[in-house]
């Protein structure tokens, strides 16, 4: 069973990509017909292929026509399929979405960012990232300050009214990562940001930032480089002897050869502590190929059904839901080399999405050892697409994943056996030494020092 789930990479592509895109030419407004037609296959579709339509709160009949005047009154594509995202977004799904063509000129004017980078902690937008010599030598832009306002409007008011409403989560946790985080500074390229922030000693000033600098580093060969294939694993020993594996990802096609490589390795510590925060998913498969190694006994993976419509059912008014009930996934132990049989624990955080999470399923019917961390996002499935006029594309969460026995994780997010959260000091820390000094890696490495004492 395969499930590939590219959209988080995508939008970090876009993200820091925007200012090496060479610009497209193409028809910057759509007609009315078409506009009717986009959002019309939007809503039709949600109905038939959306596996959690039965879940929605609200008439989404209605949604519809009130959408319809919204997008008669756009002027161009961008305003078009903002329109769209917000509506395909009110189905509150992180496999749900609605996605632009990103060759087009306007999406370009309209969808770049600036050289910094967010995330919310303690409650707090912090910058987790600068990338722009300028800002930092000589604004005093610096990793670990806190964003209190941006346009002048206080950062939780702003991102709830002009960020939130567009982006497509299934929990509030991983709606906070993405709209704090990525999505918090887009906006035109002609039009600078205007950031408030408030520093160690509580020194509060502005920053007037543009989404184009001289000095910006090419973002978009950062990013590639993070996501090759020589970086989805990273490896390391840690006191004790206590192995640390980072895996950044489950979507490369060489993936099991990469981790074949460093298998031996991690087979002389003598434990292993997995390290899947900030993992966006990718294929289930090789999510499976690495617990297959953990167990020598076959183990259990998600159990999965999706909708099925059968009209003679409905003219008959026997208008009940019908289900498809998918085989179960049963993962088997690696052959023909040595399982590891020592001491496992896994971290995860709200960024941790889709396979990731699958892989944290299967890990906890195996009864390897304890998650430790923050719940995750809480989004799998295997998305259905459909193509949108003027080159964009609307997809639907097509498969209802769940734990074998029925329990949900989808909206809800997996949660830790032992929940440990990040908080700015220790982010500073790690930021500052390399060290992971995070309140999951910390307990994660108590609770194995004391599994080999034992």
């Amino acid at each position: 069973m395969k499930k590939i789930f590219f959209f988080l990479i995508c939008s970090a592509l876009v993200c820091y990509g925007c200012t090496q895109k060479q610009s497209h030419s193409g028809e910057n407004t759509l007609s009315d017909v078409e506009k009717i037609l986009g959002l019309s296959i939007c809503w039709a579709e949600a109905k038939y292929n959306f596996v959690y339509f039965d879940r929605i709160t609200f008439d989404w009949d209605s949604l519809y026509k009130a959408t319809i005047p919204l997008v008669l009154a756009t002027k161009n594509y961008f305003e078009y399929y903002r329109e769209l995202i917000r509506f395909v977004a009110r189905l509150q799904d992180g496999h749900t979405y609605v996605w632009w063509d990103e060759d087009r000129q306007d999406y370009w004017n309209n969808w770049a960012h600036i050289p910094v980078s967010t995330r919310l902690i303690d409650g707090k937008m912090i910058v987790t990232g600068v990338h722009c010599i300028e800002l930092e030598q000589v604004e005093g832009v610096k990793i670990g300050i806190e964003v209190v306002k941006i346009n002048g409007i206080d950062v939780h008011e702003y991102v709830s009214t002009y960020v939130k409403p567009y982006i497509f989560s299934s929990t509030e946790q991983y709606l906070n990562f993405i709209a704090y985080g990525m999505n918090a500074m887009r906006g035109k390229i002609t039009e600078p940001v205007r950031l408030t922030f408030k520093d160690e000693n509580n020194r509060v000033f502005e920053s007037n930032i543009n989404r184009i600098l001289s000095d910006e580093p090419d973002f978009l060969s950062d990013i590639l480089l993070l996501y090759s294939e020589s970086k989805i694993f990273d490896f390391s020993v840690l006191e004790n002897n206590i192995g640390m594996l980072k895996i950044n990802g489950f979507w490369q096609e060489n993936f099991t050869s990469y981790f074949d490589a460093i298998y031996e390795k991690i087979l002389d510590t003598d434990a292993l502590i997995i390290d899947i925060r900030g993992n966006p998913g990718g294929n289930s498969n090789n999510s499976e190929y690495i617990l297959s190694h953990l167990t020598n006994e076959n183990f259990q993976m998600s159990a999965w059904s999706s909708r099925r419509y059968v009209p003679a059912l409905t003219s008959w008014n026997r208008r009940l839901r019908e289900w498809h009930i998918g085989e179960p996934w049963i993962g088997q132990p690696i052959k023909d080399k040595p399982f590891y049989s020592k001491p496992v624990a896994v971290l995860i955080d709200e960024s941790t999405f889709s396979a990731a999470e699958d892989f944290c399923v299967g890990f906890r019917n195996m009864n390897r050892g304890l998650i430790i961390g923050a719940p995750s996002g809480g989004s799998t499935g295997n998305p259905i697409w459909f193509r949108l006029p003027g080159g964009g594309t609307v997809s639907f969460c097509s498969k209802k994943d769940t734990y074998p026995d029925g329990t949900e994780f989808v909206g809800v997010g997996i949660l830790p056996d032992i929940e440990a959260r990040e908080s700015v000091s220790s982010f500073l820390s790690k930021a500052k030494t390399g060290i992971d000094n995070s309140n999951a890696a910390r307990k994660a490495i108590e609770i194995l020092k004391s599994a080999i004492e034992k």
